[in-house]
């Protein structure tokens, strides 16, 4: 970590807002494996705890090394997580589904804002206040955007594989563009 100067120039202090900003996405990213996890049949669970492990750590070292690039991996494979154990306990419709993917964009956005903030500038006062207002309003979009999603899927109620392929493409085009979204502006126009 590097350090700052504090107020009177003899204090050092650590910067924390990279620090708290990555911990914050690798336990919102914990809390995410969470769910799938407490729900999940036994083989399901000791598969999924050992991956989650590894997801979690792998999601703090692309953190700590600062390899933005990389910041996806451990997203894909919480998600894998929660898909799997959907699709093994053979879970109907999931009710939670919204609230999965607004914290999976929340973790994501606060992993990347980790990586942000380790060589930004200072900003203008505020930018900080700013930059939440605007992580928690992609959590909020994105759980207004799959409930309806979600509801949609349950009032059409097809079956098969051809419409899971579907229903799996749309998602994964949703997040997609979530992300590039969030990507390609800042909330401080960067």
């Amino acid at each position: 970590m590097r350090r700052v100067w504090g107020p009177l120039g003899t204090q050092p202090r650590l910067r924390t807002r990279p620090l708290a900003t990555g911990a914050a996405s690798v336990a919102c990213a914990g809390a995410l494996v969470a769910l799938p996890l407490a729900r999940a049949s036994g083989g399901v669970y000791h598969a999924g705890l050992r991956i989650a492990v590894v997801a979690l750590v792998l999601l703090a070292v692309i953190l700590v090394l600062g390899l933005s690039s990389a910041v996806p991996i451990p997203f894909v494979v919480v998600a894998g997580i929660y898909g799997a154990q959907l699709a093994v306990d053979d879970a109907p419709l999931d009710v939670a589904a919204p609230a999965f993917a607004a914290g999976l964009v929340v973790a994501v956005e606060l992993a990347y804002w980790s990586l942000d903030a380790r060589d930004r500038v200072r900003g203008m006062p505020g930018d900080d206040l700013r930059r939440v207002a605007y992580v928690a309003a992609l959590g909020v979009g994105a759980l207004l955007v799959s409930a309806v999603l979600l509801a949609l899927a349950d009032a059409i109620r097809a079956r098969g594989p051809g419409i899971d392929v579907v229903g799996a493409v749309a998602a994964a085009c949703a997040l997609l563009a979530v992300v590039l979204f969030a990507r390609g502006r800042g909330p401080t126009g960067e």
